[in-house]
């Protein structure tokens, strides 16, 4: 039995189980050497060379699956590269479309050399910064840079990672090349809408080891964010706005929840009151005027015929026994 101990435990059970015996989790290898030593259809020879062929048959399996995972990693290797690739070459043409348009242009070799404002700015991160805040800061950078705006887009390409390049390439070639587009597009990507902005100026805090000139610029791009958002474009448009987010804000969350569809544009006091007005007043008048089952008169119903009593002394003279029943004999 001693040339079975040099086998593998899962070697033995398939030998195992080749010759009929019955193998637990829990049986140790010399449980298992056992069991096929004792077994009627044991032979050496005949077990030697079971197990060198499962043994050669365990190492082809884990040979052709290491294979399979190579083939697999090598495949995923080749498509990631293909998306890059194609990623390139678009990035490649939108490039050449601004240098083409730039090429018309009188700009120096100074200035050209001053468009490339991936040296200026960080690539963008998105599980750590805010997208619209990096958008602020790269319209600042491209304006200082004095970059023209229809060279904008290949110049936030850059500086984006692989999967929102391929948003904004998914856009078709008109819409793509106005940044205006695309800032939308990246906007919503985030789930950043005006209702968004609002809460994030109402609401945001500054960052610990922040300057204070941090946080007004953080709550000046969410209100530019907010209002632009809402076409609010003059003094008087924004007043209203002020004054319609003073009026929710004093909304209980039940009124609110009914107009949760329309809630972020109402932005016009004058009209969100009068919703409200309506609202309460349908309100009240269902409270004034319930339907209230207990006030109704219950029916008058028919009361069923009770037992006929009879009278007391009626009932006196049936109970009396006679004396002679009680006389003792």
């Amino acid at each position: 039995m001693a040339f079975l101990a040099k086998f593998r435990k899962v070697d033995l059970a398939r030998l195992a189980e080749e010759m009929g015996l019955e193998i637990t989790s829990e049986d140790r290898v010399i449980d298992i050497c056992k069991k096929i030593k004792n077994s009627p259809d044991y032979e050496e020879e005949f077990a030697k060379g079971q197990l060198d062929v499962i043994v050669e048959e365990r190492e082809n399996e884990i040979a052709q699956a290491e294979l399979a995972r190579k083939e697999r990693e090598a495949e995923l290797a080749r498509k990631e590269r293909e998306t890059e690739r194609v990623y390139e070459l678009e990035k490649l043409k939108i490039t050449s479309a601004a240098e083409t348009a730039s090429l018309n242009s009188t700009r120096s070799e100074g200035s050209r050399n001053r468009r490339e404002i991936k040296h200026l700015m960080q690539k963008f991160d998105s599980q750590n910064t805010d997208i619209s805040l990096y958008l602020t800061l790269f319209e600042r950078q491209a304006r200082a840079a004095g970059i023209e705006e229809e060279e904008w887009v290949s110049q936030l390409i850059s500086l984006l990672p692989l999967d929102l390049a391929q948003i904004i390439i998914k856009e078709s070639e008109e819409q793509m090349r106005e940044y205006t587009n695309v800032k939308k597009v990246l906007l919503d990507r985030f789930k950043m809408k005006p209702e968004t902005f609002r809460i994030k100026f109402t609401q945001h805090q500054r960052k610990q080891g922040d300057l204070w000139k941090d946080l007004v610029f953080e709550l000046q791009n969410y209100l530019d964010g907010w209002i632009e958002g809402l076409n609010v474009t003059d003094f008087k448009g924004l007043k209203a706005l002020m004054i319609a987010d003073q009026l929710k804000r004093r909304v209980p969350n039940e009124v609110k929840d009914h107009f949760l569809d329309e809630w972020g544009e109402l932005i016009d006091p004058l009209v969100l009151a009068g919703k409200l007005d309506q609202y309460e007043s349908v309100r009240g008048h269902r409270k004034i005027n319930p339907v209230r089952m207990a006030e109704r008169k219950p029916l008058d119903r028919a009361r069923p015929n009770s037992p006929r009593k009879e009278h007391p002394a009626k009932n006196a003279e049936k109970n009396r026994t006679p004396v002679w029943q009680n006389t003792c004999p």
